[in-house]
């Protein structure tokens, strides 16, 4: 077999292997809340199994990119998927047995959050070894694509039809898929092995910290991807607001039942998906620093038509475009972390990045909500027009003569 065909068939496993625990974690963040809600009726501790999932991001997810860049990749996502499948199986038997609790609940939400972390920073940081330097927007399209489908839309459909069935059942799933995840990884070949490092007198946490305060003075040199983290942070407050209101949206300006709400979800899922699997062929043509900028500007204009309407079809079809631009931005954003961050860096990278843009998209959802009681429903969208567009200019202020936006 070729270079290039071994390379294909080794990167469609890996796909595979990232698709079976995408849609695990669409299985098991649907089951969750219904899991909550066979313990208590309190909204607060139903809403909290959500958040603990998140913790992990605001209380660690900076160093999760220096222990990334410090140990083989692979083992690094076998290791963290059998973590979680062990700690989901023991929820399953508990569930199977009676002896469900709250706590426990919220201990295997904040444990599968900090296996996510580990593993969507190594994720992201495996891809250039896997394929070539122009396969990049491709590949990352295809994982997108494929997360949006696991996440969004099969996954979530899953796991509460199994939760109807028995409780149990969604998350034996999500464990038994994370096996098939684990050995899909383990035929990869054996390429993503940390660069080498000389030996360090200090202690791991010392040298630890180290590594990370030398990944922010990268950052903070580099003008390209440092842009980048700023914008995430702008396009993650409005798209946070919007999201955590969007269900009061859909029944109090559209009068609309729940049911459409999950609709309009799936429609904007279904445009992420389109968006990702057709990301490469648009950036080719017009390149990544214009990729980047028209992804904003349209969020920001179906953001404003989303503020300025109440039709059921111009929703629909904003939704569309909106949930296209937004798969489509963090495909090429992506991307461009994977080309312009040194090798031995991009997990840091990676993981500064990720870390704003849910920390950003957390704040967004709490201002939103804010915003919606003290202004109206329509406020946090409109307003949150002024971040994205915010976003916009300052990618297009970017130096274009720098490699990767040439």
């Amino acid at each position: 077999m070729s270079a290039a065909g071994l390379s294909r068939a080794a990167f469609s496993r890996y796909w595979l292997s990232a698709f079976l625990a995408d849609f695990g974690d669409g299985v098991r963040l649907a089951a969750f809340p219904l899991l909550a809600l066979q313990v208590t009726n309190s909204p607060a501790a139903v809403a909290a199994v959500t958040a603990v999932q998140g913790l992990p991001w605001i209380l660690i997810g900076l160093g999760a990119g220096a222990i990334v860049d410090r140990h083989d990749l692979r083992a690094t996502m076998v290791m963290v998927d059998v973590i979680r499948a062990v700690v989901i199986a023991a929820l399953a038997l508990a569930v199977a047995g009676g002896a469900l609790s709250l706590p426990l609940i919220y201990l295997t939400a904040f444990a599968t959050g900090v296996g996510a972390l580990v593993r969507d920073t190594a994720a992201a940081t495996a891809v250039p070894r896997l394929v070539g330097e122009d396969e990049l927007e491709r590949a990352n399209g295809r994982l997108v694509a494929g997360r949006l489908v696991g996440d969004e839309l099969a996954g979530p459909a899953v796991g509460g039809w199994l939760f109807g069935i028995a409780a149990a059942l969604p998350f034996a799933l999500n464990a038994g898929g994370l096996g098939l995840s684990i050995l899909l990884l383990l035929t990869l070949p054996s390429i993503f092995a940390a660069p080498r490092r000389p030996r360090e007198p200090a202690g791991l946490l010392r040298s630890t910290v180290r590594d990370l305060n030398v990944g922010l003075a990268w950052l903070r040199r580099d003008r390209l991807v440092r842009n980048l983290v700023v914008a995430v942070a702008l396009v993650a407050v409005a798209d946070g607001a919007f999201l955590a209101i969007l269900v009061l949206y859909v029944t109090q300006v559209l009068d609309q039942s729940a049911a459409v709400y999950g609709l309009l979800l799936g429609l904007g899922a279904i445009g992420g998906i389109v968006a990702g699997v057709s990301c490469a062929r648009l950036t080719s043509r017009i390149g990544a620093a214009r990729m980047l900028t028209t992804t904003v500007i349209t969020m920001a204009v179906a953001q404003l038509a989303l503020g300025l309407t109440s039709s059921m079809v111009v929703t629909s079809v904003t939704l569309v475009c909106s949930g296209g631009a937004f798969a489509a931005f963090n495909v090429t954003s992506m991307t461009v972390r994977q080309r312009r961050s040194p090798i031995d860096m991009l997990g840091r990278v990676n993981s500064t990045y990720l870390t704003v843009g849910r920390s950003a998209a957390a704040i967004g959802a709490l201002a939103g909500g804010a915003l919606a009681a003290a202004a109206g429903i329509h406020a946090p969208i409109l307003i949150g027009v002024i971040p994205l567009l915010c976003a916009a200019v300052l990618i297009a202020r970017t130096n274009p003569q720098q490699r990767p936006f040439a």
